[in-house]
């Protein structure tokens, strides 16, 4: 499968799967808007071309959200592997969460592996992160009060510090949407 096939079933899988979700933020908007402005940043902001990646990044969310049971966890990572190979896999596997655990362990994993991960792995989390950030800054979830919001910033920030040298462009992408985000909540740095 040729990098712009494989990249278009990626965004099929991942609408098919998003199909009833919507974001948290003030404005209900559809769940599949997310992942494709990731892939959307890290094409058209962050320099990145790598078809393996923007697959990964379309269906980064899919087998964290998406399934109920552990049967329909495994037939989904089946499919995955089958129709999208070995290495879009296990880039998209590197950034799941493990539903399973607690989301306060969930969110110290994230902070503790964010160094071991793959390149492919580390951008595609960097331009999750720095998306996440631009979305709460401009359509924060309704019932988040400042004080969650500021942990969210502050937690994404460490997870970041873990993914940083893999590419400057994304790097500075999540620094300014930080940024921004702080001076709109919190009047400065």
């Amino acid at each position: 499968m040729d990098g712009i096939s494989l990249i278009l079933n990626a965004l099929e899988l991942a609408a098919v799967r998003h199909r009833t979700q919507f974001r948290k933020g003030d404005i209900s908007t559809p769940y599949i808007n997310h992942p494709i402005q990731v892939a959307n940043l890290l094409v058209n902001e962050a320099n990145e071309k790598d078809p393996v990646l923007i697959s990964a990044a379309l269906l980064h969310d899919v087998i964290e959200d998406t399934v109920r049971t552990k049967k329909e966890k495994k037939e989904l990572i089946k499919y995955i592997r089958e129709t999208f190979g070995d290495e879009v896999l296990a880039v998209t596997l590197e950034v799941t969460d493990d539903r399973s655990l607690s989301k306060k362990e969930r969110k110290r994993l994230q902070v503790v592996h964010a160094p071991l991960l793959s390149e492919k792995a580390k951008k595609l989390k960097l331009a999750d992160k720095a998306m996440n950030v631009r979305d709460i800054t401009g359509h924060p979830p309704v019932v988040w009060p400042l004080k969650r919001i500021k942990k969210y910033f502050d937690w994404s920030e460490k997870v970041v510090a873990g993914l940083r040298g893999v590419n400057k462009e994304l790097e500075d992408i999540f620094d300014e949407s930080l940024e921004t985000g702080r001076v709109k909540y919190f009047g400065k740095l």
